[in-house]
């Protein structure tokens, strides 16, 4: 099995960047992204983007921070539209957010709730943002039946109870690069079980950062997994085999093409 980023937002950089920015990522065995989604533009965006390229697949939705009125039925049918291309794996990014600013939460929570309802119509999981937004978020799953498609809990940091309430409801947890540096989210990743948990690095350009080298890529998902191994005890290839089983799990029924990018060997998969 080869790595795999579920959540990065390559869509936007330069399109001349992206080739490269991928070709990094393959030189560490990180064979492909998700590109999420943040509006309806940037959605149609990530979906061209995963067409041209046979290591991109999409993610379609609006982000909790540009929600800003009510989902109508115009905007869930070009949603629901959009899940018609086999590229797209993910309604994402999509959730809430109670950032001092944010949209009116009430808002939020209709128009996740929508999302939901379009997962579920659709049959593809969802990748969720939640910031501060726990436990409210773990009702809204359970009373929308999220479980039934599950999904991905995006770039966790919450703790080891949350965790495990996720991972009951039927999400995965996904890990980034805090995991290097924060204790108790490397507590949560010793205990939890290695069937619940994908890798992310929510890659978008961070031009704050004085050299170009330090920008979070795709390709650090590898550093991810090597601080997991250690924190697991198990090698990298434990690790590369069982969270590419987790991700075919959740995306292997929608896409032949996934399976190949993940798989070295497709009979690995049986």
């Amino acid at each position: 099995m080869r790595l795999f980023d579920v959540h990065t937002h390559l869509d936007q950089y330069p399109l001349s960047e992206i080739p490269a920015i991928l070709d990094r990522a393959a030189d560490v065995e990180v064979a492909g992204v998700i590109i999420a989604g943040t509006t309806v533009s940037s959605s149609l965006r990530c979906v061209e983007l995963a067409q041209g390229d046979s290591r991109i697949f999409a993610g379609v939705g609006i982000h909790p921070m540009e929600v800003k009125v009510p989902m109508d039925e115009s905007t869930y049918t070009i949603f629901k539209e959009m899940t018609n291309n086999p590229r797209v794996l993910a309604i994402s990014e999509v959730g809430l957010d109670r950032l001092e600013g944010a949209p009116e939460f009430a808002i939020q929570e209709q128009v996740f709730r929508d999302y939901v309802r379009l997962a579920r119509e659709v049959n593809l999981p969802i990748i969720y943002h939640s910031r501060s937004a726990y436990p409210r978020m773990l009702e809204i799953l359970e009373e929308e039946l999220a479980g039934e498609i599950g999904g991905v809990a995006h770039y966790f940091q919450g703790d080891l109870e949350t965790a495990k309430r996720c991972a009951d409801l039927g999400f995965f947890i996904s890990l980034a690069r805090p995991l290097l540096r924060l204790p108790e989210l490397q507590e949560v990743a010793r205990y939890l079980p290695l069937e619940h948990i994908v890798l992310e690095t929510d890659a978008y350009p961070q031009p704050f950062k004085r050299h170009r080298n330090n920008w979070t890529e795709p390709r650090h998902v590898a550093e991810v997994a090597e601080t997991l191994a250690q924190l697991k005890g198990l090698t990298l290839e434990e690790i590369k085999e069982q969270i590419g089983r987790n991700l075919v799990r959740m995306f292997g029924s929608r896409s032949a093409d996934f399976k190949n990018v993940v798989a070295r060997d497709n009979g690995m998969l049986s």
